[in-house]
C-alpha cells in the first residue's frame, strides 16, 4: 500500500535535526520500508518554496523547478511509505495545500505530521532567529507584538516577523484538515526532557511506522542556541548594521555565516538563554491553554502529550534581561574568537614590495634635488 506522510514543521521544533538524520539514514530507511525522496537534501526545501512562489520569491530558482516532479516520480515508483518534510509547508494556503495533496493522488493514504513545541521555548527561539536575520526589535517588543496578534488573523510581517504564520498550529492544521482526514493528522509534541526511547526522534519515526533502532547512522549535533547576552549583543550590532548600510548578502556571509555560525556557535555557550518575564509567562500560559484545548476538540492523533505544550510557572522565576556588562563580555568573547580564526592578510608580493621601494627611492632623490636647488638659490 502506498502511504505518504507530509511533515509540515513547525519551524524551531527540531526540524533541521530530523531532516539531517533522515537524509543520513535514507539507505537504511529503504530497508525499513521508508522512502525519503529527493536527489539532494535541499530538494524538499525547493519543493515547498516552488509551491508558494509569491511567498518565497527570492528562493524560487528555476534551476530547481524539477525537484518536486522528481520526488513525485520516486514516490510513485515506491510501493511502501514515503515522507516529505519541510517547515515551509506550514505557510501554504488552502489553494496551495489542495495543489500539493492533489499531486499525491497516487497514494492510498496521505498523512500530515506536525511537530509542536511549547511557547515558553518557541518565543525566545523565534526572536533569536529574527536577530540572526538582521532584525533589531527587543525581546519585549517582539513578545508584545506577538501577543497583540494572537487569534486576530493578523499574521504579522513587521519588525517582529511573521510569528503566527509559522506557529499557529491550530489554524495551520485547520487548513490541512480540509484535504486530509483528522484521524490522519498527527501532532508530535517536543518533550522538554527526552526520556530514553521517548525523544523527538523516536516519537517522529514511530509515527511513520519505523523502528528507530533501524536508523542507526548518527549525525553530528551542533550548538545552535545563543545566550541572552549573545543575542542582545547581536541585536545591538544590527542597530549599527542596518539593512540600508549592509546588504543582506554581506550580512549573511560575514555575520550569520562566520561570526554566528563559526565563532559563536563553535564556542561553549556561557550564560542563560533568553527567558520569559512573569507577565510574559502568564500570557503564554493562557494562550497555550486556549490552543491545546482547540487541538483536543479536533481529535487529532497526539504523539507524546499535550502537557508538553503547557507553559506553567517557571521554577527559576522572573527572567531578567542581561546586564550591559554581560552584553559587553559576549561581544568581546565573539571578537576574540573571530581574531583566532580570521585568515591572515596576504603578505605583499615581492614584486609589489620592490616596486614600492623603487618609487620611494625616486621620491627621495626628487626631494634631494629640490632641496639642493633651493640651497643654491639661497647662496646666490
Amino acid at each position: 500500500m502506498s502511504v505518504v506522510f507530509v511533515h509540515i514543521g513547525l519551524p524551531k521544533t527540531g526540524t533541521t535535526h530530523l531532516q539531517d538524520r533522515l537524509w543520513r539514514n535514507r539507505d537504511l530507511a529503504l530497508k525499513a520500508g521508508l522512502l525519503y525522496p529527493g536527489d539532494a537534501i535541499d530538494d524538499h526545501f525547493h519543493a515547498a518554496a516552488h509551491l508558494q512562489p509569491e511567498r518565497y520569491l527570492d528562493w524560487v530558482d528555476p534551476e530547481h523547478a524539477q525537484a518536486w516532479p522528481t520526488m513525485i516520480a520516486q514516490m510513485k515508483a515506491w510501493p511502501g511509505t514515503s515522507l516529505v518534510s519541510h517547515e515551509l509547508l506550514a505557510t501554504a494556503n488552502r489553494e496551495q495545500i489542495a495543489q500539493f495533496v492533489g499531486a499525491l493522488d497516487f497514494a492510498d493514504e496521505v498523512h500530515v505530521v506536525v511537530t509542536v513545541r511549547d511557547l515558553a521555548r518557541q518565543l525566545p527561539s523565534a526572536w533569536q532567529e529574527n536577530v540572526k536575520n538582521q532584525r533589531r526589535g527587543t525581546f519585549d517588543e517582539f513578545v508584545a507584538a506577538v501577543a497583540d496578534r494572537a487569534g486576530s488573523g493578523d499574521l504579522g510581517h513587521g519588525e517582529e516577523g511573521p510569528f503566527w504564520e509559522f506557529q499557529d498550529y491550530v489554524r495551520i492544521l485547520d487548513d490541512w484538515s480540509g484535504l486530509v482526514e483528522p484521524e490522519r493528522i498527527h501532532v508530535v509534541t517536543v518533550p522538554r526532557e527526552a526520556a530514553p526511547g521517548d525523544g523527538l526522534w523516536e516519537r517522529f519515526v514511530g509515527v511513520l511506522g519505523v523502528d528507530p533502532a533501524t536508523l542507526s547512522a548518527p549525525i553530528e549535533t551542533a550548538n545552535s542556541s545563543l545566550s541572552a547576552a549573545q543575542a542582545e549583543f547581536l541585536r545591538q550590532l544590527n542597530d549599527r548594521l542596518q539593512p540600508s548600510d549592509v546588504e543582506w548578502a554581506r550580512y549573511e556571509r560575514v555575520v550569520k555565516g562566520e561570526l554566528i555560525g563559526e565563532v559563536m556557535f563553535g564556542a561553549e555557550r556561557t550564560g542563560e538563554p533568553q527567558g520569559l518575564s512573569a507577565a510574559q509567562r502568564s500570557w503564554a500560559t493562557r494562550q497555550a491553554e486556549t490552543m491545546t484545548a482547540e487541538l483536543t476538540r479536533r481529535g487529532y492523533d497526539v504523539v507524546g502529550s499535550l502537557d508538553d505544550l503547557a507553559v506553567g510557572e517557571a521554577d527559576e522565576g522572573d527572567a531578567q534581561p542581561p546586564t550591559q556588562q554581560e552584553v559587553l563580555d559576549a561581544a568581546l568573547d565573539a571578537l576574540a574568537g573571530w581574531v583566532k580564526i580570521a585568515p591572515l592578510p596576504a603578505p605583499p608580493r615581492r614584486w609589489e614590495s620592490a616596486a614600492r621601494n623603487v618609487v620611494r627611492k625616486a621620491r627621495r632623490r626628487a626631494v634631494g634635488v629640490r632641496n639642493r636647488a633651493r640651497q643654491r638659490r639661497s647662496a646666490r
